[in-house]
């Protein structure tokens, strides 16, 4: 057969060759005749025609020939036998993951703020550096507090010296009782009065009420703040989580503890943590429920609100024959069908079998019959092969 087809392609060049070398001698033979007078424009005209309609043809020839011969390349590379590449099969799990979106969020982020009124003197930190607990991040201006209790001092000083000459007096009997505790009230009530100012000028800072890091400065040197107001946001770094939203379809699927695989895009990154906490109620709004998970230290890049994705390992195909999704072939009819290979009389010779399929992921599916463990599924190849075609292994 591959003789009589070879010999119709060397027709067919012949052909071409012998359509070649008559339009040469025809382009020849006319050059003679009357160049200038109107029906030698004719006649070129016509013969242009001609030789434009000859070259369709021709290109349509030899596209034609390039068919047969790719036909003949496909269908019969090393004689009748099919080149193709086998692989065994072998059981294994198939495991199906769902993917669900969200942003990275911190389980620590609070403010740094004022105790007291005054005005910024000094910042301590940057934005981005780490700060400890109860670290100063900022001072206020206590130039008024310091000359409250400097006033305090000098007058708790003379109180004293008059209740050291009253209690002197009163221990030998001298002078009322009155004058006494009259001096002694007034020594007490200074040093309270001094306590209140000294611990008011221990509160003219900020401090920072956890480990983590200043994200943001909220106010400047110079501004004056208020108790409560806020001067800094600190974020704890190394308390992120991920936090999804789940069809309720997906309840029985999902347990604490589970493995989740949590991908960021911007960072193209993928790593793998456990699922901290399944949502204890069902959103009315969306039908859906909340899943966290905790992740990792030391991964310095993770930022809160960084977008990320979480897999989340739904459905398993346990001990199951999985196979490529694009080696699949359909009958018109829709019956799925694959190709394996059996070995007759030392010849490799292509079996049709028709398939039943099952869980599907990322271009693997599961094959619930047709099927068995240690069958050779022909994998590539698949597509120039025919029922009981002799193949060829691809080296």
């Amino acid at each position: 057969m591959i003789r009589k087809t070879y010999k119709m392609i060397n027709s067919k060049l012949f052909f071409v060759v012998a359509l070649l070398l008559a339009l040469g001698l025809s382009a020849c033979g006319n050059n003679g005749g009357e160049k200038n007078s109107i029906s030698s424009i004719e006649r070129k005209k016509d013969q242009l025609r001609n030789k434009k309609q000859d070259l369709r043809n021709l290109e349509r020839s030899i596209a034609e020939l390039e068919a047969e011969i790719e036909e003949l390349e496909n269908g019969y590379s090393r004689g009748d036998a099919v080149l193709v590449e086998l692989d065994t099969l072998r059981k294994r799990d198939l495991n199906h993951y769902s993917v669900f979106q969200g942003n990275l969020e911190t389980r620590n982020q609070v403010m740094a703020s004022a105790e007291v009124s005054g005005r910024i003197v000094e910042l301590l930190v940057d934005e981005g550096d780490r700060v400890q607990r109860n670290q100063v991040v900022a001072r206020l201006d206590t130039e008024i507090i310091d000359k409250q209790i400097s006033e305090v001092e000098t007058t708790l000083s003379l109180a004293r010296d008059v209740y050291g000459r009253q209690k002197r007096l009163w221990d030998q009997n001298i002078g009322s009782e009155v004058q006494f505790l009259e001096a002694q009230n007034s020594v007490e009530r200074l040093e309270k009065n001094l306590d209140v100012l000294q611990a008011q000028r221990s509160r003219a800072v900020v401090k920072a009420p956890k480990t983590g890091v200043l994200d943001q400065l909220l106010l400047r040197e110079g501004e004056l703040v208020s108790p409560g107001t806020p001067v800094a946001l600190i974020v704890d770094m190394d308390n992120l989580k991920l936090s999804v939203s789940v069809p309720e379809n997906f309840l029985m699927f999902i347990d604490r503890g589970d493995e989740v695989e949590i991908h960021f895009p911007s960072l193209d990154k993928t790593i793998k943590s456990n699922i901290s906490r399944v949502g204890s109620t069902i959103d009315p709004e969306n039908r859906t429920f909340r899943v966290e998970t905790f992740l990792p230290l030391g991964h310095s890049r993770l930022k809160p609100n960084l977008m990320a994705s979480m897999s989340i390992n739904d459905r398993t195909a346990e001990d199951a024959i999985v196979i490529p999704l694009n080696i699949i072939q359909n009958e018109l009819g829709g019956r799925a069908f694959v190709y394996v290979a059996q070995e007759e009389n030392g010849q490799m010779r292509a079996e049709k079998r028709f398939i039943e399929t099952g869980l599907e992921y990322r271009g693997q599916i599961e094959i619930k019959s047709g099927l068995e463990e240690d069958d050779i599924l022909i994998v590539r190849g698949q597509q120039n092969v025919s029922e009981d075609q002799r193949l060829t292994l691809h080296q």
